[in-house]
Parts: C-alpha cells; structure tokens; sequence
C-alpha cells in the first residue's frame, strides 16, 4: 500500500524590506539597569529556607545588569516588525562568559544569558483584524497578581469584528514544546502511537475598558503530551477588574486552575488539578500621599488529597512584577515570586499563603517618591500528612503557619527624565513556619 504524505500551510507570512533606510520607519528605544543586593541568610539561590538547628548562615551580596535594545521597523500601513534584544538578561557580575577579566570580547549564548531574544515578531493588519505571529510577549490581562512576565512562539489574533465599544477580543495559540524529533529510543514505540506529542495552549481573553473600568477574563487550555505515559490537560480560568471611583481605587483578580493528569499505567493513580488563587487591592490617592490595603491567597496542596494537584502557585510563584513585599515576593528571595531563583520557591509555593498588606507612597517632590509597608503572612497549608496522617515533605511534624510580620521602606529618586535611583529595604521578623 502506498503512503500517502500530505503537507498542508496553515499559514504562511512573509514580509521583507529592500529599500533605503528612508523609505521605512525605524523607531529605536532602550534602556540599561544596574541593580545591586544584599540578602542575609542566603546561599546564593536567594533566601535560606532550611537552615538547620545550631547553624548560621551567611549574607550573600551580589550585582546584575539587564541591557536591552527595542527596534520596531513599520514597512507599511499594514506590516510593522519589532524585535526586543537584551545583551545581558539579568546577568551577574563576575559570572559572565567573555568578561574583560577572561581577555575575550565575545558575547556568548547560553545560560548566562549574554545574548537574548527577548521578542522577535511580525504585526499584519489583515481586513479582519490585527495578527501578530512570532515570539511575543504574554500581553496583560490582569493585575500583576498571577500574570507573569512571559514570552513565547504564538500566533496570535485580534479580530476586528469581534470589538465593540469597550468590548475587545484576543485568541492566541502558544507552542510550548514540539516534538518532532526524538535523538533517543526511549518509549520511542509509544511516540509513534501518538499523534501529538507537543505541548500547547490555546486561550481566548474578553477584555472591557472604560475610563474608569478595565476588566477581563481570561481562558486558557494546555494540552502537554510530551510525555507517552500521561495525558496532562490543564485549564486556567481569570477574571480581573480595576475600577476607580473619584479619587479611589480596586484591583481585584481571582484564579481557578483545574484539569487532570491521566496515566497510561493503571496502577497509578490520576491527579487532578483543582486550586484557587486570589487578590483585593483597595486604596485611594489624597494629594500626595498614596495609601492602600492588601490581601492576596493562594491554596496549598494538601498532601492527604492523594489524587489532586491543588497547590495554588504550582511551580511558578507569583508574578514577576507582583512585589508588594520586598521579601516575601520579592525577586530576589525565590520565595513567592521566582523571578531570579526559581529554584527556591519549593517550600512556600506547596504550602500557600494568605497574606495581609498596608502600604503607602509619598510623593515629597517630582523628583522622589518614598515607600512604606507592613504586612503578615501565613501559610495555607502548613502542616501537610498523608492518607495515614504522617507528616511529608516539604512539611514537618509540629510546624506552625506563620510566615512572619515584614516592614518595607524605599525611595525612588529621579535624577534625569530618564534616570532613576532607587533603594529599598526589607526586613522579615520569621515565623515558626522556618524553624
């Protein structure tokens, strides 16, 4: 019997520039951050979660830098192009390939991140919309809470005859992981069985605007099939608002993921997902001065529910812009936000966290502005047992909630239009939870 191969484009663009620099539109932007810290009981993968009894562990200080260029070339009314390069992605002082103390001027890829695609992507004004097809930002569509600084391949879409008003639309498809070639033979058979081994997400994203109201939900499926031996389907649901009223304000965002991981092998048990996470901002602004109130949740995984995965922050922590704490989700201390040290978020991110916040700016000139904040936070689920009632990792027999009480102050001082100094302080009195 013959094979039949059929190879179909489901969308092909192309766009190139062959002219004078004249006839096209460049517009260049940039900027460069040199930011320093200093972190007590740190090992230098942010802050120490598991110190043990009698042991004292040291202060970590440490410089970084981020570089980035921003060129966007507009060929047309209907075509513009737009690329974001970082030459130093958060890079570390003294850990960089090709540093002048090496002798080289090479700008090396790899983990230290010398040379980053940050963006890279194609704007099409199409007569039913705009599409936008490369790797691209994630787009906003919350309020910092749990919407994280990402980047990724998607073909992405605002369809012009589904905005009305303040009613918008976008759909976007994201390619995670594509498997499409497999350098080892392992389950190499039960690949060939599948179909799709990819991992993808697809989302649809309703957004409302006003001059007082911006509200959306967003819609997101994942379907990772990168593994032969499970089916990993993964639903996100978010609704979000910010309102203002006079000189007051509301941020709120709420958060569902459900969904569930299928095993091929029946001796396994399935998991399923099935967490919460959730945020109440409620302020206003008098004159100068700035005050807000804060509470933020996210579910830990209870460790006797064998068959659910209802852990509020997964694996990803907080946003990465979400710092209303300078430690607790903070970028630095991988504790709740694992925007540096993803690897130290184990601990907080399984057990949760409600969290209480007070804080304030003052704006004392145009040129500084100070910080202020106190806030408490304990787990969710602290003490974690199994079906059996024993304790399990991460949790320990006898551990109390307490996150702690934390006090931030900070100020931002602008020097130019275009530079700013900031310097900021935290302190974590901890709670029985580290011990």
């Amino acid at each position: 019997m013959k094979k039949v191969l059929v190879t179909v484009a489901a969308l092909g663009l192309v766009a190139g520039v062959a002219t004078t620099a004249s006839a096209v539109e460049w517009k260049m932007s940039g900027k460069y951050m040199v930011e320093g810290a200093y972190l007590s009981d740190a090992r230098g993968t942010g802050m120490d979660l598991t110190e043990e009894a009698g042991t004292s562990t040291p202060s970590d200080a440490y410089w970084l830098h981020t570089f980035e260029t921003n060129v966007n070339m507009k060929v047309n009314d209907k075509i513009s192009m737009s690329s974001v390069i970082r030459l130093a992605d958060d890079s570390f002082w003294g850990n960089q390939t090709g540093g002048d103390i090496n002798g080289g001027n090479n700008m090396a890829t790899g983990a230290t991140n010398d040379v980053y695609v940050h963006q890279l992507y194609m704007d099409y004004m199409s007569p039913i919309g705009k599409v936008r097809l490369g790797r691209t930002p994630g787009g906003t569509y919350g309020t910092n809470f749990m919407d994280f600084d990402q980047r990724a391949n998607r073909i992405v879409f605002w369809p012009s005859f589904l905005a009305s008003g303040p009613v918008s639309t976008v759909f976007y498809l994201q390619k995670t992981t594509d498997q499409f070639n497999f350098n080892d033979t392992t389950n190499l058979q039960d690949h060939r069985n599948e179909s799709d081994t990819d991992n993808d997400t697809y989302v649809a994203r309703v957004f409302y605007n006003t001059n007082t109201t911006d509200a959306g939900i967003h819609y997101g499926y994942t379907n990772n099939k990168t593994n032969a031996a499970q089916t990993d389907q993964r639903d996100q649901l978010t609704a979000y608002g910010k309102f203002k009223l006079d000189n007051y304000f509301i941020n709120a965002e709420l958060n569902h993921y459900f969904g569930e991981i299928d095993f091929d092998n029946p001796a396994t048990l399935d998991t399923d997902y099935d967490s919460w996470a959730a945020m109440l901002q409620v302020g206003g602004k008098f004159g100068n001065l700035t005050p807000s109130v804060m509470y933020f949740y996210a579910q830990g995984d209870d460790k006797s529910e064998d068959d659910e995965n209802n852990q509020g922050l997964l694996t990803t922590g907080t946003g990465d812009m979400f710092e209303p704490l300078y430690i607790l989700t903070g970028r630095h201390t991988g504790m709740l936000n694992n925007d540096l040290f993803s690897n130290n978020t184990g601990n907080l991110s399984t057990a949760g966290v409600h969290a209480f916040i007070v804080a304030a700016d003052y704006k004392v000139s145009d040129a500084l502005t100070l910080h202020g904040a106190i806030g408490y936070a304990e787990a969710d689920e602290a003490v974690q047992t199994n079906a059996a009632g024993a304790a399990v990792a991460p949790s320990y027999a006898g551990r109390d909630d307490e996150y702690g009480w934390e006090y931030n102050i900070g100020a931002a001082y602008k020097l130019l239009d275009n530079l700013t100094y900031e310097a900021h302080f935290g302190y974590l009195d901890t709670g029985d939870f580290f011990n």
